[in-house]
């Protein structure tokens, strides 16, 4: 669950980027994030904290709620019996 998250979280972060033809580079110097960083946000291979998100949502000048717009909830679903796996 939380693999797809990173992902769909981070593909919502780039369509907003691009869609305002805004690039990492520019994201980063807005947002004080290093591009790395923001890449590697982007692709799903790192945790964001609030606050990071937070910046980046003031850069992209959206509200945070957008970048937690999914078009298919259903994946996220929380099985607590995969925890005593």
């Amino acid at each position: 669950m939380c693999n797809n998250f990173r992902k769909e979280l981070g593909k919502n972060i780039r369509k907003i980027r691009l869609d305002k033809k805004m690039t990492q580079e520019t994201l980063c110097l807005e947002s004080g994030i290093s591009r790395s960083h923001i890449a590697m946000i982007e692709t799903g291979k790192r945790d964001i904290t609030i606050s990071t998100l937070f910046k980046i949502s003031r850069a992209l000048k959206v509200d945070m709620s957008k970048i937690f717009c999914f078009d298919n909830i259903d994946l996220f679903k929380f099985d607590v019996e995969e925890l005593y796996k």
